[in-house]
């Protein structure tokens, strides 16, 4: 069972991400590589058996999160902004007919959680981090595949997923992006 992270919610997200991220570097560079080989002009392999997705590097970046001592109830996939947890005039508020958002992970302790007065309507409640992945493999490089726009495409997306995150931040979401 992990411990519950220490109370100041900027310091305890961020050094727990900040030790995912060199754990994760470590054990992705260890990985054993699949031969690269291409079929019909697209990849049919990735580099690694253990990252076939982009949910593969979130599930796999949440596992070292909980490693760390970030509790399982703390580590979130997939979250939406939703009516329930903020509404109007709340800045991250989600009604009908505006733009909708959503993370790949969101860190935020059951405690935390369970003491916000939901939804929130101002300023106040908000998720610890947020976190965006991207799957960015170099299979264009690969003799005999197809580029399809790459690597500008990838480096776009990133763009895309950090201002997707500097928007939650700003909007206050999260605390931490």
């Amino acid at each position: 069972m992990s411990k519950a992270p220490p109370s100041d919610a900027i310091s305890w997200a961020e050094s727990a991400v900040e030790e995912a991220c060199r754990r994760v570097e470590e054990w992705y560079r260890a990985l054993p590589l699949f031969e690269p080989r291409v079929n019909l002009r697209s990849v049919t392999g990735f580099k690694h058996p253990a990252l076939l997705s982009e949910q593969d590097c979130v599930m796999h970046f949440a596992r070292f999160l909980s490693e760390t001592g970030v509790p399982w109830e703390a580590i979130h996939h997939q979250v939406s902004g939703s009516r329930w947890m903020f509404d109007k005039p709340h800045p991250a508020a989600t009604n009908p007919g505006e733009s909708r958002w959503r993370v790949d992970l969101a860190l935020l302790t059951s405690d935390d959680f369970l003491a916000a007065t939901l939804p929130s309507i101002e300023p106040g409640f908000q998720f610890d981090a947020f976190l965006e992945f991207a799957y960015l493999d170099d299979f264009w490089t690969l003799p005999g595949a197809n580029p399809f726009g790459q690597p500008a495409e990838r480096r776009g997306k990133v763009e895309k997923d950090i201002a997707k995150v500097g928007r939650y931040f700003a909007i206050g979401a999260c605390r931490v992006g």
